[in-house]
């Protein structure tokens, strides 16, 4: 399979259409007629992604974060990612990203699976079948404490932050993956008791807390990561005669 048919099938999955206008999605290197034999996902084209890919013999690295996502006006060996597209180029490795249009059509979903949320909608609707984040009830109510070590079981996590009181009662709970401090106002008016996200502030934590919600933060990789299995399977089962590999989950954000 060549690039551009592999990209016709992740147009489906995920359109471009859905990323927000500040987003910088699609083929950030690579040649469209280039074959592709051997895949790589990750949440980020790293150092050490770069070296898994090159190690690897991969042609093609599919990322959930941009390669390219500031401005841009020189590459060379002065800056990482200079130093990163060089390697890349050199090795005739592509890199693809899927960013804010994967956030809209498949992550608040996947992550409201993950910890078994039911009766689920969307949570901030962006268009008329899409938007990010989501919202549903939990099996059964629990703690605030409960649904910490949920979600730190869920997700792999060692430890998460909390705003709020560890005792309360919640049913009714929102996941927004990724950075989401600016909808837990959003969260609390369609009537969560405890939103899951991530890259919460000080202020935006104890705001929360006064409007009523308890705030659960998880880290922006800590839930995010999901998007490599999500994606994992759906090449795995969409696809033939291309192998898929994955980065292993290490979350950046380390409490020490």
């Amino acid at each position: 399979m060549i690039i551009r048919d592999l990209v016709t099938e992740l147009e489906k999955f995920s359109s471009p259409q859905l990323a927000c206008t500040w987003d910088n999605v699609g083929l950030h290197i690579g040649d469209y007629d280039a074959e592709v034999k051997k895949i790589l996902i990750t949440v980020d084209v790293d150092d050490k992604a770069v070296e898994t890919a090159i190690s690897q013999n991969v042609d093609l690295i599919i990322s959930h974060h941009p390669f390219f996502f500031r401005n841009v006006k020189k590459l060379n060996s002065d800056s990482f990612l200079g130093k990163r597209s060089m390697a890349l180029m050199s090795a005739n490795i592509s890199v693809y990203c899927m960013h804010t249009n994967f956030d809209c059509s498949h992550m608040g979903g996947a992550a409201a699976d993950r910890i078994g949320l039911t009766d689920t909608e969307t949570l901030e609707i962006t268009d008329t079948d899409y938007g990010f984040g989501s919202i549903g009830n939990l099996p059964h109510e629990m703690s605030v404490r409960e649904l910490c070590e949920l979600v730190k079981r869920k997700f792999g996590l060692e430890k998460v932050v909390l705003f709020g009181n560890a005792d309360d009662r919640v049913t009714r709970v929102a996941v927004m993956p990724g950075s989401g401090k600016e909808e837990i106002e959003l969260a609390f008016q369609k009537g969560a008791k405890a939103i899951v996200t991530g890259d919460v502030s000080y202020h935006f934590g104890i705001d929360g807390v006064a409007m009523g919600i308890n705030v659960i933060d998880a880290g922006h990789y800590g839930v995010e990561h999901i998007f490599i299995n999500v994606l994992k399977d759906y090449l795995e089962s969409n696809l033939s005669g291309i192998e898929v590999v994955t980065m292993p989950v290490f979350n950046p954000q380390q409490y020490i």
